[in-house]
């Protein structure tokens, strides 16, 4: 056996700055860089670094780009023409319900009218709401939908106004109804969509009557109207200081004669035949003469006692009956009435 020699005997030994020497034949050989490339080959092979160079690198995986988003569909709406067919179905549905309101001729009819006016249009702003215009209008369909939403508003006020008998007709609750703020909107959305589309002239808004202001009809004190004649009987009639009134002569039903009197005035009236006739009278403002009614802040009442008109035909003379009849509380007064409900009113 070959005998060991000093070149094959080495140890190491640790030095103060935490490297290693190696001892070989008596002399001292730093083992530093030794041990820093053993670790970094280490570090290569558990790292899969570069085989030619021993130097470590950093393996990453492959990452895709992020799609790109995908662009909104461009909106069109529903086609020109069924944009018309849902217009002109408005027109249709509330068309009838407005001229209800306008020939109202009671306080209780009026209310029905615009209550149900309210609701079909609440059923038609509904249905626009959930329709896609085409793009040219979409604007101004958004424009009209603002505005049935205000004319609703301004129809359930009215409805409040006519059950308070603010309002008692529909020749004043139509004209308010056409007049209002919410009518203003509707007509200028009307016009809107009429230019959208200059290809396209949507067309709507033939339900909403032409607007016009209050009236205050205001006849000339004495007898209003047809009545019956030919006798000799006179009544004078003396109004409240603040309201006209008309007091209306009745027999079993029917008109004898209607007696027009201005706030703070009276007047008589001559040519009542003989009868018994119940008495019955309203107060309010703008009287209409067709509709023998006021269409504006009115009360309903009736005479308990009713009058009666006799002639007699003496030698030198002729005796007849006269009565004085004053609408509103005074000393003395020797006659009451009492308000009756609207049905129960004359309507001539």
């Amino acid at each position: 056996m070959r005998p060991a020699t000093s070149a094959n005997l080495s140890r190491l030994a640790s030095t103060s700055n935490g490297g290693w020497l190696m001892v070989r034949d008596g002399r001292r050989v730093v083992g530093i860089g030794v041990v820093v490339v053993a670790l970094l080959g280490t570090a290569a092979a558990c790292g899969g670094g570069d085989g030619a160079t021993g130097v470590p690198t950093a393996s990453a995986g492959t990452i895709a780009p992020a799609p790109l988003p995908r662009p909104a569909p461009t909106p069109t709406g529903v086609a020109p023409e069924a944009y018309q067919q849902v217009l002109t179905g408005v027109d249709a549905a509330l068309t009838p319900d407005l001229a209800a309101v306008s020939g109202a001729q009671t306080p209780t009819d009026l209310a029905g009218a615009l209550r149900t006016a309210e609701t079909d249009l609440t059923t038609q702003r509904t249905t626009l709401a959930g329709t896609d215009p085409p793009v040219p209008a979409r604007a101004a369909h958004g424009q009209l939908v603002a505005a049935l939403v205000a004319l609703g508003a301004d129809l359930d006020s009215l409805r409040a106004d006519a059950d308070r008998q603010v309002v008692c007709t529909g020749s004043s609750g139509g004209r308010r109804a056409s007049a209002g703020n919410g009518a203003h909107l509707t007509r200028l959305a009307v016009a809107a969509l009429a230019a959208a589309d200059p290809a396209h002239p949507y067309r709507v808004g033939a339900f909403l009557p032409t607007g016009e202001p209050d009236q205050t009809r205001r006849p000339d004190n004495g007898s209003v109207g047809p009545g019956r004649r030919g006798g000799y009987g006179k009544v004078t009639v003396e109004a409240p200081p603040s309201q006209d009134a008309v007091v209306k002569l009745t027999e079993g039903g029917a008109r004898v004669r209607n007696i027009f009197v201005r706030a703070g005035s009276s007047t008589t009236v001559d040519g009542l035949p003989d009868g018994h006739f119940d008495v019955f009278y309203t107060l309010g403002e703008d009287w209409d003469t067709d509709a023998a009614r006021f269409t504006r802040r009115c009360s309903f009442n009736k005479f308990d006692s009713g009058v009666d008109f006799s002639t007699r035909h003496l030698s030198t003379s002729i005796e007849y009956t006269t009565y004085q009849l004053t609408l509103f509380d005074v000393a003395g007064g020797n006659a009451t009435s009492v308000p009756v409900p609207v049905a129960d009113f004359p309507g001539s």
